[in-house]
């Protein structure tokens, strides 16, 4: 499917921004942003488990404890403690095969339609997955501007 391939390849593209940035780096919050690279980083492969896996009535590869700290509508200003970045990074890399493989035998079932914080009503799963990619498309341009400013 195309959008699997294109969603494989804004992930690839994303690790190369992301690549040889400090723990510091990455958990950076500039003036006038809410969040930071960490932070969008995990918020994508949660978004991606949630559109995909979970509005199927599938197991996600993310837990409780990732959902409350990425999902819409939170920030690094909510935390508790800082995430280990090592979990959401692997994740991040492995989970666009998972899908393509899953994809590919059939595994998902019945789609739950779902409608977006933005009010897009997403009714297959194929329109989540291409949802997911305008999505992530957006996400990996908070990054290059948060990369931008950290760099400075």
């Amino acid at each position: 499917m195309d959008s699997i391939n294109i969603f494989i390849q804004t992930r690839h593209l994303i690790e190369q921004v992301v690549a040889g940035l400090s723990d510091q780096q990455m958990r950076y919050i500039p003036p006038g942003f809410d969040n930071n690279i960490a932070w969008n980083l995990g918020h994508i492969v949660v978004v991606q488990q949630l559109l995909h896996y979970r509005l199927c009535g599938l197991e996600m590869a993310v837990n409780d404890h990732q959902i409350a700290m990425f999902r819409t509508g939170t920030s690094p200003a909510d935390w508790q403690t800082e995430p280990d970045l090592a979990p959401v990074m692997a994740l991040l890399l492995e989970l666009p095969q998972k899908l393509l493989a899953d994809y590919q035998t059939g595994r998902f079932g019945d789609f739950k339609p779902f409608t977006t914080s933005t009010g897009i009503y997403l009714e297959t799963l194929e329109e989540a997955i291409a949802f997911n990619n305008f999505h992530e498309g957006l996400h990996l341009g908070f990054i290059l501007s948060l990369r931008n400013l950290v760099d400075q």
